[in-house]
């Protein structure tokens, strides 16, 4: 398809879109919807906001809490309006729905934009906290500076914090399935939470310390525990990454549940994860070269063994191959980066595009194409070549 013609293709896309989006905005200033529904085989009654779908198969209920149910259309029952508004729970209405949902074992640790649900040290719970509280405000700051038109969030964000691989299992078993056990973390779009587990040990080494009749340290030598371990790494650039998504979602950026692709979400979380474990924290500026997907993507780029990056933008087919999803993380990371240095603003206004997506309606992978050619131009051969020798030179 020529230049011109893939033009209008993404023009009628985002007018349909922008439409969309329009009755998505508004939906939360109605009423409350009310349905009964069935079950397998039993009557429920559910009450939230109904939000646009791009499947009719499915019916998307937002609760009071942020989270997002998907229901069958055809298990719908009855469904009505409440006279009353939605309106989202509270501060403290979310801290005991937490307590009540965790049990005792867990523990509240609040901050100005998070609410921390942990079973680790309160240190480290802390420490996580700082972390997300640190992003939030780098994110903001790093998108105000670039004058996207993003909205900090109204209600604080839920993280949950584990302190070892078996609580994490025990909890998210039903979210990620047989792949759990290779995931230190991530964030559910439905449950709108980030959920995390210590990869240092902290915990386990504290208690440990502690029958053997020694001190566990002060906060700040605790910390440096963590940041000492094998795993400060990948720990730190974990809770980064699964914050940023968080953030994305929750800011106008994203929409949640809408299939945003893979390559920008997850290749902007690395973007801004990348961590230093020379600041006391662990963690400091968005934006550093990613010295580990760096390296990936030179070796891939000398042994001319890169993916196409026509099926990159196209399909997100390449994440979800073995053989395959390392280098489609690097060559995202890689992308990303080189699109923020050298071309900001067509980057911002692909990025604006993604809001336009309605949550549940794939895009073809000629949709998709169309809006990276509107924003970024056609000759693909040519951006790719311009990546990889600007790449070469870091």
């Amino acid at each position: 398809m020529r230049e011109s013609n893939l033009r209008s293709e993404v023009m009628r896309l985002l007018v349909t879109l922008t439409f969309s989006g329009c009755l998505l905005s508004t939906a939360l200033t109605q009423a409350v919807d009310k349905l009964e529904y069935n079950l397998q085989g039993e009557v429920v009654r559910l009450q939230g906001q109904l939000l646009e779908s791009g499947d009719p198969a499915s019916l998307l209920l937002l609760h009071r809490n942020n989270k997002i149910q998907k229901l069958s259309s055809e298990n719908v029952l009855t469904r009505t309006k409440d006279a009353t508004s939605f309106r989202f729970v509270s501060r403290d209405q979310m801290i005991s729905s937490l307590r009540e949902e965790f049990g005792e074992e867990f523990r509240i640790h609040q901050t100005s934009h998070y609410l921390v649900c942990f079973n680790t040290t309160p240190e480290y719970a802390r420490w996580v906290a700082t972390l997300m509280e640190r992003l939030h405000r780098g994110f903001f700051a790093y998108w105000d500076k670039r004058r996207a038109a993003i909205d900090v969030p109204a209600h604080p964000l839920v993280v949950v914090i584990h302190k070892d691989q078996k609580s994490f299992l025990e909890h998210v078993d039903g979210d990620l399935g047989e792949s759990a056990e290779f995931i230190p973390g991530y964030y559910n779009q439905e449950s709108n939470r980030v959920n995390l587990y210590d990869l240092s040990l902290l915990t386990e080494r504290q208690a440990n310390l502690i029958r053997q009749g020694s001190r566990p340290g002060n906060a700040t030598q605790q910390i440096r525990r963590v940041l000492d371990h094998p795993t400060a790494e990948r720990n730190v650039a974990t809770v980064i990454h699964e914050g940023t998504h968080q953030l994305c979602f929750n800011c106008g950026m994203m929409r949640r549940l809408s299939f945003t692709p893979l390559w920008l979400s997850e290749g902007m979380a690395i973007y801004f994860e990348t961590p230093d474990l020379n600041n006391p924290k662990g963690w400091f500026a968005i934006g550093r070269v990613n010295r580990y997907n760096l390296s990936y993507f030179q070796r891939l780029d000398q042994q001319n063994e890169l993916p196409d990056l026509e099926a990159l933008i196209c399909s997100d087919e390449l994440f979800r191959t073995g053989q395959t999803v390392r280098a489609a993380y690097a060559y995202a990371w890689a992308l990303n980066f080189y699109l923020q240095q050298t071309r900001p603003q067509q980057y911002r206004e692909f990025v604006k595009m993604q809001r336009l997506h309605l949550p549940l309606k794939e895009q073809t992978q000629q949709q998709r194409k169309s809006m990276f050619v509107e924003a970024f131009g056609g000759n693909l051969a040519g951006l790719e070549q311009a990546m990889r020798q600007y790449l070469r030179r870091l």
